[in-house]
């Protein structure tokens, strides 16, 4: 089920020169619609220049029940992100959708263990959320955070993470590497990657000591921080990624199926719609939505997850996935947005997201 609340924007505040945090005023009524696990998102919907958006952006904090906060760094040519930026101010209302999203972790209040956390720029938002209630919920763990960015000054949460570093000396670890910053150490100058880690993991960290990792950030520093924590001997199953960015519709054109003119039966909310897809790389969530169904969707790039179904009948060929696990697969779920039918006999069902 989409489901959408209007939130009233309780404040919104500067992190650096183009990054702010939203945080949203939960009624008491929805408190518990709005419970999330550190490292899940809200997807935000707003109608600028005659067009519906919807922008996911990870939860970076819930201070108490009665409130949420996102953070929203502006991109180029990202249109939400610059209407954040310059137009989002306290008293506004905005559509949120409710907490989504598999990545994260939710701590343990029993559970003593060693966690690596890996950002870069905007990807500490969900880092943030993350390091501050496993160190708070766990009282004997500890989290080592490697967070890069070109600058203290373009540093988002530089506080926030102080008042971590002050509140739990002597269990967060943390370590800022600066692109375009001189430092004294050439060990904390540069940027992210493979290279950076070894040298980080022969001169500072014991990488052999975390159970698990979590990383987030621009693609190119993902797959280097996975492929070097892979080579330094953590497991697969340990190592979490989050992305924010892929392409959506062009990488659908290399699934080779022939899907114009054919149909997909599509389950919601216990009715059936018979749906047709007009073109070879229309995907089974944007025929959907063309012809009147009004499903869930953030990214529609095969990272949110938002758009998550289940195929009940017939085969069809996904483009690319960067947000299901293996046992989803395994039980048949698929991403709408990058989803092609490879015959006219399939049904997908969107009342099953949650019973993965």
């Amino acid at each position: 089920m989409t489901t959408f609340h209007s939130l009233t924007v309780a404040s919104v505040e500067a992190e650096t020169v183009d990054a702010v945090t939203i945080t949203f005023a939960i009624p008491q009524a929805l408190q518990h619609a709005y419970r999330f696990r550190p490292g899940q998102h809200l997807t935000l919907k707003t109608h600028l220049a005659g067009e519906d958006l919807r922008r996911c952006y990870s939860i970076c904090r819930s201070r108490h029940p009665g409130e949420i906060s996102v953070a929203v760094k502006a991109i180029e040519g990202g249109r939400f992100s610059r209407y954040a930026q310059r137009e989002i101010r306290e008293g506004m209302t905005l559509e949120v959708m409710v907490p989504q999203g598999q990545f994260g972790y939710q701590p343990q209040a029993r559970h003593e263990g060693c966690y690596l956390g890996i950002a870069a720029g905007s990807g500490i938002t969900p880092m943030l959320a993350i390091v501050a209630a496993t160190l708070q919920t766990e009282p004997h763990s500890h989290f080592t955070l490697i967070y890069g960015n070109r600058s203290s000054q373009s540093m988002m949460f530089r506080q926030a993470l102080a008042d971590l570093k002050d509140r739990y000396p002597q269990r967060l670890q943390l370590v800022s590497v600066f692109s375009q910053e001189t430092l004294e150490s050439d060990l904390l100058h540069g940027r992210i990657d493979s290279e950076k880690l070894r040298a980080l993991g022969e001169r500072l960290i014991d990488f052999s000591r975390f159970e698990q990792a979590f990383i987030c950030g621009p693609s190119a520093m993902m797959d280097d921080a996975e492929n070097a924590l892979l080579a330094l001997g953590m497991a697969a199953e340990t190592i979490h990624l989050e992305r924010f960015n892929t392409p959506g519709k062009a990488v659908r054109q290399s699934v080779g199926v022939q899907a114009q003119g054919r149909s997909v039966t599509v389950r919601q909310d216990g009715r059936d719609r018979l749906i047709t897809l007009s073109a070879d790389d229309e995907s089974i969530l944007d025929a959907a939505l063309r012809q009147g169904a009004d499903l869930p969707y953030a990214c529609k790039g095969g990272v949110c997850a938002t758009c998550k179904c289940k195929v009940l009948r017939g085969e069809v060929a996904m483009a690319m996935n960067y947000s299901l696990e293996p046992d989803e697969l395994a039980a048949g779920y698929v991403l709408s947005c990058q989803s092609l039918p490879k015959g006219d006999d399939v049904v997908v069902d969107f009342d099953a997201r949650g019973m993965a």
